[in-house]
């Protein structure tokens, strides 16, 4: 009967620093990225190595470089809030004016450093879902 015991003690014990351990790491940043608002950012005095930041390109702020047509600078926005967006790489086909974009990169000196570049276009699917048959 103490064998039982000490081995249930030590379960616990494996429970509890496993807990422990998970909640301690929650806060690391290259695990997790966080979804920011550009008012949250705007705000923000330091710089975070892993950010998503969703909203519309600001109209007729899209400058693609002429040397290097890969990069590409606009402003994302979200209601009255905008923040500026590097990228350097293949941009989505439906990237233009108002399109809605998620971001995701560094942000540093009001600037997002952007590692990847999304569009989203539900209407572009939309005619597929309705000539589905429902059940």
């Amino acid at each position: 009967m103490n064998k039982i015991y000490t081995s249930l003690i030590l379960i616990f014990a494996l429970v509890v620093l496993w807990t422990i351990y998970l909640t301690s790491i929650k806060e690391d940043e290259k695990i997790a990225t966080r979804y920011y608002t550009i008012k949250e950012l705007s705000l923000e005095n330091q710089s975070i190595s892993s950010v998503k930041v969703g909203g519309l390109v600001k109209p007729n702020s899209i400058n693609i470089s002429e040397s290097n047509r890969l990069e590409v600078w606009f402003y994302v926005y979200q209601g009255e809030d905008s923040l500026q967006v590097y990228y350097n790489g293949t941009r989505p086909d439906l990237f233009k004016d108002d399109a809605e974009v998620v971001v995701a990169g560094k942000f540093d000196n009001n600037l997002i450093m952007a590692t990847e570049l999304q569009t989203k276009c539900a209407s572009r699917y939309e005619g597929d879902l309705k000539n589905t048959n429902t059940i």
